[in-house]
């Protein structure tokens, strides 16, 4: 474990061996989690939970798109 990751070599991660890994000599790559990565932010996540709503999270397009309305008007 090298700050909360665990790391293991190809070889044993090809071996099925990820988690008894002892070789430093090797290139180390990264040991995902498993199952299914998490595609929902905290919020809506909390929503699901609380208030059983399922929708899709749309939290993430909100924060790339800020709009301001002084933009759509002409200067002049």
């Amino acid at each position: 474990l090298i700050s909360s990751k665990k790391y293991a070599c190809e070889t044993c991660i090809k071996g099925h061996r990820s988690s008894a890994c002892k070789h430093t000599d090797r290139p180390l790559f990264e040991i995902k989690k498993k199952g299914r990565p998490v595609t929902q932010c905290e919020h809506c996540r909390e929503l699901r939970k609380t208030k059983q709503v399922h929708v899709k999270c749309i939290c993430e397009a909100k924060e790339a798109e800020p709009t301001s309305p002084a933009s759509d008007s002409p200067s002049t």
